[in-house]
């Protein structure tokens, strides 16, 4: 077990057996993103803090994740800028989210492709309030209407001293490490 802050961006660690990807350490706390996707609705418009998804994220979807331990998720900003710059979204403040355009941009060669099609929670404003920008399964950027059931990776932030598990727990020991700890166990 080890401290969120003692790993690198990109490495995949579980929280509360669940495996997440590091994506950056901040002044604030570490963001993480859940690596398996989850489907739901977005809402009824394209105004991710009035959204279906960020009640259900922030709601059933983090009692879940943090099996009842809701105040290890530390809240973050999220820029609600939409795709055309047009800031009339403003900026929410939630414990979970989807990652915005910008961030899927920042991340991009870590983040790996999602299975299926996933929101973002940026707005995309073409003369209606039905579209939401997301990332296909091949990578590429595209808008979907608020309406359908797709895919999130949400991400969360938790306080960078935080003691995680890596995904892989056995390749942080050595093999002579394993070996002696076998031996002693069976000595017992």
């Amino acid at each position: 077990m080890k401290m969120l802050s003692d790993f690198q961006a990109g490495a995949t660690v579980k929280y509360h057996g669940e495996p997440c990807l590091i994506l950056e350490h901040r002044k604030d706390g570490t963001l993480l993103m859940v690596l398996e996707q989850i489907e739901h609705t977005f809402g009824s418009d394209n105004d991710f803090a009035k959204s279906y998804l960020r009640e259900h994220l922030n709601g059933a979807y983090m009692d879940t994740l943090t099996q009842g331990n809701r105040g290890e998720i530390l809240k973050r900003t999220i820029d609600l800028t939409a795709l055309n710059g047009s800031k009339q979204y403003g900026i929410d403040t939630c414990c979970i989210a989807p990652l915005t355009f910008d961030e899927y941009r920042k991340y991009h060669d870590i983040i790996p492709k999602p299975e299926k099609w996933e929101w973002s929670a940026t707005p995309c404003v073409n003369g209606d309030e039905t579209w939401v920008m997301g990332l296909s399964a091949n990578g590429d950027v595209h808008s979907s209407l608020c309406y359908n059931a797709l895919g999130s990776r949400p991400a969360f932030l938790l306080p960078s001293n935080y003691v995680v598990e890596p995904e892989n727990a056995l390749a942080s020991y050595t093999t002579r490490e394993l070996v002696e700890e076998l031996f002693n166990r069976a000595d017992k």
